[in-house]
């Protein structure tokens, strides 16, 4: 409880969340089977992270009713096998990943998972998350919140890019929480890993969570520059506030506060709606870089829209995962256990920094 209590009050936090986020007008929107009545998906292959629980199960059984085939990337396969034979019926378009986000050495294990599998992919949503965690370290000694979030998904997404359909769509899980994030001059103009995977004297389990997401947005911003004139498009999509999934789980006053706003919050389906409607409407065909909240655009925060940051982050991301290849080389050498033996045979660069990570 500390962990979030120390920078201010439980009331201030609770606030802070509420921010200018409370959907008030307009919660009751479209469900997913009403945005994707007229959409037959047939042939078409989707990978949804974070694809068992929550608006993850949601957008899983509506895409595999439309005769979409889902690649589910979970971290505990077996229980998404059981819950989604319940919740989807037949099992025949599913296929089960295994991924723990906060792994990058699993994360390498899902895409060569996928590589091998599968010929190629026309949709990604990259929805799993956590929330209210207290200060923790990953086994690739990043704060877990910004690894989990975005950059193991980063990560996955660069290694089966590839694979990508020409036409394909990826659509990020974001929220209006990256609009209380404010950073001063000095760190948009030089951002650093502390920036973002927070250190614990400086930790929130809010402020990590708006960070994450902000960071995604960037990530839009950038794949949209890599993918010009390609065919391939990228959208964030921001499914509602306070919609009650296993998200706040992990602390009793934000289980309390979410709870509470169950009434004036959108249901599962309607959460699911907007990245749902990102992945497969026509009405995007052609468009691109752009933020979705009740299925219509809108325009992000300052911070958020400022594509030389977007760049500068990018580049941020590329040195920490850098760093976490050069760390485990180190660890290969003295215990002889691990190997990366594609990285003596490519530069590190743009194109072939994450590959070379993920053998």
């Amino acid at each position: 409880m500390t962990t979030v209590v120390k920078k201010g009050s439980l009331i201030e936090n609770c606030l802070a969340v509420l921010g200018r986020s409370i959907d008030l007008i307009g919660i009751h929107g479209p469900t997913v089977d009403e945005v994707t009545k007229d959409i037959d998906l047939t042939d078409k292959t989707c990978l949804i992270t974070g694809a068992n629980s929550g608006i993850g199960l949601e957008m899983t059984k509506c895409l595999s009713s439309r005769n979409c085939n889902v690649l589910m990337a979970c971290r505990n396969p077996y229980a998404a096998n059981i819950v989604a034979k319940n919740v989807c019926g037949s099992s025949e378009r599913l296929k089960l990943y295994e991924i723990n986000l906060a792994s990058l050495r699993s994360v390498k294990k899902c895409s060569n998972e996928i590589l091998k599998d599968q010929p190629k992919i026309d949709i990604v949503i990259l929805n799993a998350a956590v929330f209210g965690l207290p200060w923790t370290l990953t086994e690739d000694s990043l704060e877990t919140t910004f690894q989990v979030n975005y950059l193991s998904q980063y990560v996955l997404l660069m290694n089966i890019e590839k694979i990508l359909a020409p036409n394909a769509r990826v659509v990020l899980v974001s929220s209006e929480s990256h609009r209380h994030v404010s950073w001063d001059f000095n760190h948009q103009l030089s951002p650093t890993q502390a920036m973002v995977s927070l250190p614990k004297h400086e930790y929130t389990s809010i402020r990590a969570y708006n960070i994450s997401k902000l960071c995604g947005i960037h990530f839009m911003h950038y794949l949209s520059y890599r993918w010009l004139n390609s065919g391939k498009s990228v959208f964030c999509a921001h499914p509602g506030s306070f919609v009650k999934t296993r998200l706040c789980r992990n602390w009793w006053p934000y289980e309390l506060l979410y709870t509470t706003m169950k009434p004036f919050s959108k249901s599962i389906s309607q959460a699911a709606s907007t990245p749902i409607y990102c992945a497969t409407s026509p009405d995007l065909d052609g468009l691109s870089d752009a933020y979705y909240k009740d299925c219509k655009r809108c325009e992000e925060s300052d911070l958020a829209q400022d594509l030389h940051l977007s760049f500068r982050i990018y580049d941020l991301t590329k040195a920490i995962v850098r760093n976490r290849i050069a760390a485990s080389e180190d660890v290969s050498r003295v215990k002889e256990s691990v190997t990366f033996p594609d990285q003596t045979k490519h530069s590190i660069d743009e194109n072939t920094l994450v590959a070379n990570y993920t053998g």
